[in-house]
């Protein structure tokens, strides 16, 4: 029966050669142009996405504004001749929108442009808060922009 040799052993069996360790550079940079090219694509959608909330945020506090004021117009049967919006209170004192009403238009929106009473009516013109500044125009039938 044949022995088994170590020596013979460890002359037929190699060891693989080593490798070092780590990435070399143009893994690296593989791995940088394929983020990049993600983040080209990711960021122009990211954008787009915050600006179309930002406008929705701002229409729907018109919204709210509109049903503020109509609120108003039936207890004083007249909408408000001006508006102080950072009080929240009419050119008489009295309150057209409450305290933290207040807060919420002026976090929501980027700027109050302009506030008209035309007698029957009213047009308020602001800024929304995207990084186009929409200027949305509401009065007591519409919001546009």
């Amino acid at each position: 029966m044949p022995t088994f040799n170590q020596s013979n052993a460890v002359g037929k069996h190699r060891q693989p050669p080593r490798r070092s360790k780590g990435f070399t550079l143009l893994e690296l940079l593989i791995v940088l142009v394929i983020i990049g090219v993600l983040a080209a694509i990711a960021i122009p959608a990211y954008n787009k996405y915050i600006n179309t909330a930002q406008i929705t945020t701002a229409q729907a506090t018109l919204n709210q504004i509109r049903i503020t004021l109509e609120t108003y117009y039936i207890d004083y049967q007249d909408y408000p001749d001006s508006i102080d919006f950072t009080t929240g209170q009419d050119g008489l004192g009295r309150t057209v929108f409450e305290p933290q009403f207040v807060n919420q238009i002026n976090g929501d929106l980027s700027s109050i442009d302009s506030y008209l009473n035309t007698g029957t009516t009213y047009t308020l013109v602001v800024r929304a808060k995207n990084s186009q500044q929409t200027v949305m125009t509401l009065t007591p039938l519409d919001i546009t922009y």
